[in-house]
């Protein structure tokens, strides 16, 4: 599912890496809707583009779903996995045209039949890992080994606009079984109950911010690019937590600061050999 690469491209092969998927661990950056139980139809409560849910998960239970942030001005875009960290399925969905990721580097298998739409199938058979001829001969039997995924787009329903859905298995997940899956997606209808808009993490540069001011409920993310070589450790941990960054398994996270109640303190940050102190106040 190719998408806007703010503030990094996402690159699903390992498998999903950028700096917005800090925000699944901080906080969800949408207004979403409350009490029906189901995430899915929460999530069509605050989106205009249908959400659709799947009925076969291949008994892969559900371990993440969450609305990121795409570009600018566009409507946030849903992950969801199921399984773990060696089997697992993942479906993204966004407004059908709208750039929010880029799928990592993988080979056009041919176009399949999804409830009426036509799929493009890939594998993710990497051509600088692997030499010329296994990847032509790379077929949708290496999707169960090395990952695969189909993308299509929906029809616009009355009411809403299409919408453009990626499937995607990894660990022995087979090109058949993502047919099923894809093809078991159905609409959801609204739960109709809203959130009030949650506050974007404030995105800074811990070796050149001498203070910040956020309010409670709001995180700090670092935005660097080494995220598992910074730490931080913060004179009143009362008023804030840090939450390292690093490879989460399927997606690498940004070191961050976890507000926890009003107050000031000082943060001591460590990057290697180099050290920086910043100011951090949580206001109500």
């Amino acid at each position: 599912m190719k998408l806007t690469d703010w503030p990094a491209k996402l690159c699903p092969v390992k498998k999903l890496v950028a700096l917005v998927l800090a925000f699944i661990v901080m906080a969800p950056t949408a207004a979403i809707a409350m009490g029906s139980g189901d995430k899915y139809s929460d999530a069509q409560t605050g989106l205009t583009y249908s959400v659709y849910k799947p009925s076969n998960t291949l008994g892969l239970k559900a371990t993440q779903f969450s609305l990121l942030t795409c570009q600018p001005g566009e409507e946030e875009w849903i992950f969801a996995q199921y399984g773990g960290t060696k089997r697992y399925l993942q479906i993204m969905q966004t407004m059908a045209g709208v750039k929010c990721s880029d799928p990592g580097l993988s080979k056009y298998l041919r176009v399949a039949l999804i409830n009426g739409v036509k799929a493009k199938v890939y594998a993710y058979c990497d051509p600088t890992q692997i030499s010329a001829a296994a990847f032509k001969k790379c077929g949708v039997n290496d999707i169960a080994r090395v990952g695969g995924y189909l993308i299509f787009t929906t029809k616009a329903l009355k009411g809403f606009k299409a919408t453009e859905i990626q499937v995607q298995g990894f660990g022995g997940i087979t090109y058949s079984q993502l047919l099923s899956i894809s093809k078991s997606l159905k609409t959801t209808k609204a739960s109709g109950s809203l959130l009030p808009e949650a506050l974007p993490p404030e995105m800074v540069n811990p070796a050149t911010t001498a203070s910040v001011s956020v309010r409670l409920g709001n995180s700090v993310v670092f935005a660097v690019g080494d995220a598992e070589n910074w730490s931080a450790t913060l004179v009143d941990p009362t008023i804030a937590q840090f939450i390292a960054g690093g490879d989460q398994g399927t997606y690498t996270t940004n070191p961050a600061i976890k507000t926890l109640k009003v107050g000031t303190t000082t943060v001591h940050i460590t990057h290697g050999s180099e050290s920086f102190e910043m100011q951090l106040t949580v206001t109500g």
